[in-house]
């Protein structure tokens, strides 16, 4: 090992053979995937990232990279129902930076009776989104749609009122869908990897009452 230049207040050496460097003391310890729970669990009750860090004693950058491989993992669950009534919505937040032009969108459907979510878009506010949810919720041969007035509609499903109580709960779980705060998404695939862990964590039911 050959001496190479200190980081902060630590030593750093490079191997001879394979070139990468070490350090003689770590801040954080090696990640555990025991703690995966921990960071379900932490996510669904509105932790931030650098917060979920502090709690577990791991960088930030190994919390995001934990959280965008578990969120990768998420599987939507395959419904069969038949004669129910669903609701399809959007809500907006920011990602990036808290400006206008930032705006994601994530539209979902849910059944009214049960509260699950029968599927999930994140994106753009367009057709293609939108669509992808409405023949989701097609397909299990709905009763009725409910869903706001919004023009992009009326092409896929024939609008009517819509209830707003499913978003004010993500609101209230995630506070990074918060619209007056400082917290947001640094970016789109950790702002999808986030609300997918939640929807998974509590097995794709929104609490609403």
């Amino acid at each position: 090992m050959i001496r190479k230049g200190i980081r902060g207040i630590k030593q750093r050496y490079e191997c001879k053979n394979c070139g990468k460097y070490q350090q003689d003391i770590y801040t954080y310890q090696r990640y555990d995937s025991k703690d995966d729970n921990q960071i379900k669990l932490l996510n669904a009750e509105g932790v931030g990232i650098r917060s979920m860090g502090r709690i577990l004693g791991y960088s930030k950058r190994t919390i995001l990279r934990r959280t965008l491989y578990l969120g990768s993992k998420v599987v939507k669950p395959a419904y069969l129902e038949y004669n129910q009534v669903y609701e399809v919505d959007e809500m907006w937040t920011f990602v990036g930076r808290k400006q206008p032009s930032r705006f994601s969108w994530i539209t979902y459907a849910m059944n009214l009776k049960t509260n699950e979510i029968i599927d999930v878009a994140f994106g753009s506010r367009s057709k293609k989104n939108l669509k992808q949810v409405i023949d989701s919720v097609k397909a299990q041969n709905p009763k009725k749609i409910v869903t706001d007035k919004l023009n992009t509609y009326p092409n896929l499903v024939k609008p009517n009122n819509h209830i707003e109580r499913g978003n004010l709960t993500l609101r209230t779980y995630l506070k990074r869908l918060f619209r007056k705060t400082i917290c947001f998404s640094r970016s789109q695939k950790t702002l999808e990897a986030c609300v997918l862990l939640y929807f998974d964590f509590y097995k794709w039911r929104l609490k609403v009452k």
